[in-house]
This record gives C-alpha cells, structure tokens and sequence, in this order.
C-alpha cells in the first residue's frame, strides 16, 4: 500500500457566483446615550465660557452690535459672533456637535433595541427612524451660525442654524417623554427616586409633571421662532428695539425661560436618567465576503461556505 497527502475537499459544492460569507468577530463597542448627552451639554456651557473670556479679552465689541439692530438686544450668541471669539467657538465647537449627534444615534439604537424586545410599537420604531434623520441634519446645521458672519443682511441665514437646533430639542424633549413612559422610567420618576422621594407622585402625577415642562418647552420656543421670522419680515410680532420697554424686557425673559428650559434642565434630565438608562452594548464584526468562480477557486475556499462541512479523504490501495 502507498500512502498519499491527504486532501481537504467540500462535501457540497456551491455554485458558481454563490456568496461565500465568512464573519470575524470584533470588539465590543459600549455606548451609554445619556452620558453622551452629558458630554454635549458639558462642552456647550465650556464653548459658551470660552466664547465669553475671548470676547471680553480680545475683541472690541461695537456699541451697537448687529444683534442690538436687529433684533434690540444682545443674547449670548453674540458671543461668537466677532473674532477671534467666533473662530475659536468654531474650533471647540465639534466637540459639542459630535456628542450630540452620538446621542440622538444612540438613542435612536437604544430605541430599536427596545423595539427587538417588544416594550415598543414597531409604529414608534418608524416615526423614530425618520425623525432621527431630521435631527441629525438640522443639529448639523447648527454650524452655519459660526460659517455666515453676523451683519443686519446676513442675520437670517446666521441665525437659521439655531432655529433648526431649537426644532430638534423640542423633538428630542417629546420623543422621550413618550419613549420612557412606555419603559414606566418618566424622568421625573427617576429624579424623585435619586433624591429618596419614592412614590411622593403617582405615575399619572409624572405624567403630568413632564408633559408640563414639555409644554413650557414647545411654547417658550414657538415664542422665539415666532419672533426672530417675524422680525427678519419687517413685523415683529413683539417690539423690542425700544431700549427698557415691555416688548423689550418680554423678548429678554422669553430668551432665559428657553435657555432653562432647552440647555440647563435637559443636563439635569440626562444626570439622574443615564443611571437608570441601560448601557448599549454593540458587537463588531468583520465580513471577508466574496463571489467564487470556476470550480477550481470553489475547491480552494470550499471551507468557507456558510453551512457547508467538509471531509478529509486519504488516498491509497
């Protein structure tokens, strides 16, 4: 008897131009979406601390700046508004876009998550699907506030990137407010159990308690939008030039009331939530898919067909 090599051969072979799938697996990615939320509203506030310093130190402020002829008053855009401030806002800027971008996909995951488990519609898994992508666009557009120079001429096209950035709070702040009442982990239910106030409201008294601020929300930005295209029509639908007047003072407390409400307690939201909010864990993994050939490349990689065995055969008489 002569004994030859032996050979591995496919026991089924696949057809020419069949997919031939192989998947390595990668690290796991852990993302937690509150804590981005967290991070972007942190390095806001820094931009804005940031913004002020240069402004104060390195930039002569006109005494009537295009905000104060336009609108009446200043507001804290107006500190990014003239270099070198706006440069530098510009730069540190990405850090509070990724963030938040990071969070709405994150949450847009952990939506989808929840959805693969059945604690949410496949309905609410669609509407999220879309809004998402209007999110993540006009929270890009936030940008063209630091690209298009604040004039009287150009105020429009460099306040249109907030006004788009107000749209998407009021959207994320309603989302949430539906998405963790159907996970019966409301915000405030949080908030009342992190500072040992247990069962101090009933889940309708919650209900009631976010839908209010959620209200507050839509109406304090309604307000604004209202205002500034109102304003950029040449009909303001409050007076606010005249230094000291009352159209003046409601337009101002109008601009706090949303500032609160927009970017001071959503961090306070996100803080108390991201400790009762799960942790997303993603798999990755490495796809060295390809299409075979002649029969000869199909013998060759016989071993990486999906659901195809193979054999070891000896040769000898």
């Amino acid at each position: 008897h002569s004994n030859m090599p032996s050979t591995v051969v496919p026991t089924h072979q696949p057809p020419v131009g069949r997919m031939v799938t192989s998947v390595r697996k990668g690290p796991m990615l852990t993302i937690h979406p509150e804590t981005l939320r967290c991070c972007g509203y942190l390095c806001f506030w820094l931009m804005v601390a940031l913004a002020m310093v240069v402004t104060k130190v390195a930039v002569d402020v006109p005494e009537e700046t295009a905000l104060m002829r336009v609108f009446g008053y200043n507001n804290i855009c107006m500190y990014w508004d003239y270099s070198p401030a706006r440069e530098i806002a510009a730069m540190f800027y990405p850090a509070v876009e990724f963030c938040l971008l990071g969070y709405l996909l994150a949450s847009h995951l952990h939506v989808w998550s929840s959805w693969s488990q059945r604690l949410v519609s496949h309905r609410f898994l669609v509407i999220d699907r879309f809004l998402v992508v209007i999110e993540i666009v006009l929270m890009s557009w936030f940008r063209m506030c630091f690209v298009i120079q604040a004039t009287v001429d150009t105020m429009p096209g460099h306040t249109m990137g907030f006004l788009g950035l107000q749209v998407v709070l009021v959207i994320v702040a309603i989302k949430n407010l539906v998405y963790f009442h159907k996970l019966h982990k409301s915000p405030v239910a949080v908030m009342q159990d992190s500072i040992g106030c247990h069962g101090l409201l009933s889940e309708k008294g919650q209900d009631i308690v976010g839908g209010f601020y959620v209200f507050l929300l839509v109406g304090a930005t309604l307000f604004k939008i209202s205002f500034s295209v109102s304003t950029f029509k040449g009909d303001a639908i409050v007076d606010a030039k005249e230094k000291g007047s009352q159209g003046q003072k409601i337009a101002q407390l109008a601009d706090v009331i949303w500032m609160l409400l927009a970017a001071v307690i959503p961090f306070i939201i996100a803080v108390f939530q991201r400790k009762h909010t799960d942790t997303l864990h993603i798999a990755l993994g490495f796809d060295d898919s390809k299409v075979l050939g002649n029969k000869d490349e199909n013998e060759e990689e016989g071993l990486l067909v999906e659901g195809g065995g193979e054999t070891t055969q000896g040769e000898g008489a």
